[in-house]
């Protein structure tokens, strides 16, 4: 059984950020003693946002009764399992997200835990992630959001942006490949497009179950959500575009696989091929070499000065029967013609 180590970090006891939303769309940015304050008042609504590596952060949530058991229970749970549920008059859900240092890796896949209602939206992450980070950048350059439910859809319209673009880029990526494969140096690609495929079949359970969490949570939306379910209905539809623009990609380089497959075994087959016509040719020759290295009696032009010339001119002859053989037969047709 594998251990999880937490640890304390500097900063704000895990707080990674915190906004007070006012009306309007102004907001405040609040260091920890005043989010603390502010999200006990629930005067305006806020957002918090922690690093569930702090176990500062950790003990905050477990310890705040104002969040409903189900919901501390998520937040401070490692399931990667994708989901959304209603809880009492709020929702909670853990949502797939990218790793912010991104590079194409298969494992760089993260998750976002998080809690909403309609004073407050916890959430918490363990690794930097790209489409929560972008949600801060939105509130620091003045994106006008006034309620926790507007955060979360500002959040799903970011994930759908970076998943589209994942899905671009690893398209145009197989298209390289599959350019490189026509001009016949496919061999080299071999490893880049398992990598492609691993990191597709991936990125496809995620997105597949981001939008199956999207589409039972605008089913199933509280009435206080009522008028921003039109803008998450649009995202579950984008995402149901990305997730069949996944599946396009991940057929073509399933097919790109099986063309290497039997461009190779096509070449195996050819160096079979000569290797069977040079065996052939060779093999009566080895059989008239073998019987003139016996050390017995009788042999032909052993007293001959001309014995080695003749020997040589009875292999040329075969060398020149055996492929005249061939060529009726059509054998070297077949490779060379």
């Amino acid at each position: 059984m594998t251990r999880r180590i937490q640890f304390e970090l500097g900063g704000d006891h895990g707080l990674i950020c915190c906004f007070l939303l006012r009306p309007q769309g102004a907001f405040e940015i609040l260091d920890w003693n005043d989010a603390a304050e502010a999200f006990n008042s629930a005067q305006f609504p806020i957002w918090l946002h922690f690093n569930l590596c702090d176990t500062r952060a950790l003990k905050w949530i477990a310890a705040n009764n104002r969040i409903p058991e189900e919901a501390r229970e998520l937040l401070l749970s490692s399931d990667p399992r994708i989901h959304m549920e209603v809880v009492e008059k709020g929702l909670m859900s853990v949502i797939g997200d990218l790793h912010y240092e991104f590079d194409t890796d298969p494992d760089a896949l993260g998750a976002i835990r998080m809690y909403v209602d309609q004073s407050c939206l916890i959430t918490g992450r363990r690794h930097s992630l790209k489409a929560i980070d972008r949600l801060r950048l939105d509130l620091i350059d003045g994106a006008y959001i006034e309620t926790p439910i507007q955060l979360v859809v500002h959040l799903v319209e970011h994930l759908t942006e970076l998943f589209v673009s994942v899905v671009e880029d690893r398209s145009d990526a197989v298209d390289d490949i599959e350019d490189l494969i026509l001009k016949g140096t496919f061999q080299e690609q071999r490893s880049e497009l398992g990598r492609v495929r691993r990191l597709l079949a991936r990125l496809h359970r995620q997105v597949r179950a981001n939008r199956l969490a999207l589409f039972r949570l605008v089913a199933r939306l509280p009435s206080w959500c009522s008028d921003d379910k039109a803008d998450l209905q649009q995202n579950v539809e984008r995402l149901e575009g990305v997730v069949q623009d996944l599946e396009l990609v991940q057929e073509r380089a399933r097919l790109l696989q099986e063309e290497i497959a039997g461009r190779l075994e096509e070449a195996v087959n050819r160096n079979l091929y000569v290797l069977s016509a040079v065996t052939t040719v060779f093999l009566p020759i080895t059989l008239i070499s073998g019987i003139f290295g016996m050390n017995v009696g009788g042999l032909p032009w052993t007293q001959d000065n001309f014995g080695f010339g003749w020997v040589i001119f009875a292999m040329l002859l075969t060398i020149g029967v055996t492929l005249l053989i061939l060529q009726r037969q059509k054998f070297l047709a077949q490779r060379w013609g």
